[in-house]
């Protein structure tokens, strides 16, 4: 299920490292210059391409652990301040429900 977790990780980060637009329009993204599209790229890149294929290719639990915590923290960070901002949850839940996803696959291992 680890595996699992991290390519679903990596097809939502190669889709917003490549077609930024799309996750745009996708999770509400905004940028007012290349700068900011350029730090879209390289969060989807960094976070959701980069750091679940290291726990693929290195097979180590540590790094599964490593990357579910951060979907944790991805998933509480998103629903506190969708609270805090006034974010409408019909826009944000997708998100937190894939963090919620993420991170269930990802901590399997200490789950199950």
């Amino acid at each position: 299920m680890q595996y699992t977790g991290a390519v679903l990780a990596m097809s939502v980060g190669i889709t917003g490292l490549f077609k930024p637009n799309k996750m745009r329009s996708l999770l509400g993204l905004t940028y007012t210059s290349t700068v900011g599209l350029v730090e879209i790229r390289v969060l989807f890149g960094s976070f959701l391409v980069v750091l679940p294929l290291a726990a693929v290719v290195y097979g180590k639990a540590e790094l599964f652990v490593f990357y579910g915590l951060a979907a944790v923290g991805a998933a509480v960070i998103k629903t506190s301040y969708a609270v805090y901002d006034k974010c409408p949850f019909k826009a944000i839940w997708p998100g937190i429900l894939v963090d919620v996803l993420l991170a269930f696959l990802l901590l399997s291992s200490l789950i199950l």
